[in-house]
């Protein structure tokens, strides 16, 4: 997610669940199922983790699957920009303890920032740390982890990106928590001729030292344009392909184009939703009815998601956390701003 104008679209002011302060209006429907539960049963071992009940996942025909060969729906939160996260909430162990146990989070995104100032091709030392914590806490945790290269400009910088992948997987490649990420968001790229030759050097560089854990290949058009992918996709085992919405701009429209690329055969992972504006909800509107019915199709076709971002900001709807929030958990509501009891509503509906 970055800082981009966007075409207003179907949550302005006066639509149906939408409110400038970043509630639902009035005139929205509250589905119980949209609040969650504050109950706390704290940080501890509760039995089983995510990891042990699922084990090595793989990709068959549209579908993410365990080790039993069971269709899974990872669902967790993304952390925000590496760079730019001060509060360290997704690098806290005691927070991804808590999350796992009260939220039912299944998995986190690690969003590590290449191109900004003091991020991944400015600091490498300490943006590979950062990520690295986040999945040494994964592991610890029992739940998946997603290495995100969160660049809009990948293909500018794919020798980094081979080597970047190249180290995580000698690293952590017999662990099934790992989940890659090579490209973010991709722009208007033309998928043939310049974005799949890229996602072909990072997955060969990957495939080279972890023959089997999951990588989740960007898309065209802010990992939107899912249909170019599916026309001509990267061969390969144990591939998904990205989907990014924002349920106040992105409506139904996106989700035929998914289904038509999932009539292909394309699966697909969300490693990116709000339910905002695009822009992360600078205006501080979220859109729930819009986006009850992506989570109602995500549901239905098993898709997995990370969503938009494990921070405590004061103004964007896509914060989760409210600017008080602990950094070790305990977010009642109290604690969450924006979408975010939206959010901890649909990791913890099964």
């Amino acid at each position: 997610m970055s800082r981009y104008a966007w075409v207003l679209g179907a949550c302005g002011l006066l639509a149906a669940g939408c409110d400038p302060g970043g509630a639902p209006s009035p005139s929205a429907t509250i589905d119980p199922r949209d609040m969650g539960s504050d109950d706390d049963v704290g940080a501890g071992d509760m039995g089983p983790t995510p990891v042990e009940l699922h084990g090595q996942l793989e990709v068959a025909g549209t579908e993410l699957r365990d080790e039993h060969g069971e269709r899974v729906q990872l669902k967790g939160p993304s952390s925000m920009w590496l760079n730019w996260e001060n509060d360290g909430f997704a690098e806290n162990v005691e927070a991804l303890r808590w999350m796992r146990n009260n939220w039912r989070a299944t998995v986190i995104r690690a969003a590590m920032g290449v191109e900004p100032d003091g991020a991944y091709l400015t600091n490498a030392a300490k943006a590979k740390s950062q990520v690295e914590k986040i999945v040494d806490n994964a592991i610890a945790a029992g739940v998946y982890v997603i290495i995100d290269w969160h660049d809009h400009n990948a293909q500018n910088h794919k020798d980094q990106a081979v080597q970047f992948f190249s180290e995580m997987a000698e690293k952590y490649g017999d662990k099934p928590n790992v989940i890659y990420e090579p490209f973010n968001e991709p722009l208007d790229l033309d998928w043939q001729s310049t974005l799949k030759p890229y996602h072909e050097a990072v997955v060969a560089a990957i495939r080279a030292k972890d023959p089997d854990n999951v990588i989740v290949l960007g898309t065209p058009n802010w990992s939107q344009d899912v249909d170019r992918a599916a026309a001509s996709p990267v061969a390969g085992t144990n591939l998904l392909y990205t989907l990014h919405f924002y349920a106040c701009t992105h409506t139904a429209g996106l989700r035929g184009k998914a289904d038509g690329a999932r009539a292909k055969g394309l699966p697909l992972f969300v490693t990116e939703w709000g339910a905002t504006h695009a822009d992360g909800g600078t205006d501080g509107q979220v859109c729930l009815d819009e986006a009850r019915l992506w989570h109602e199709w995500m549901n239905a076709h098993g898709v997995g998601w990370t969503a938009w971002k494990l921070d405590n900001c004061g103004q964007d709807s896509s914060c989760i956390l409210a600017p008080n929030a602990p950094p070790a958990g305990g977010w009642t509501s109290t604690y969450l701003k924006g979408h975010g009891v939206f959010v901890r509503a649909r990791m913890q509906d099964e």
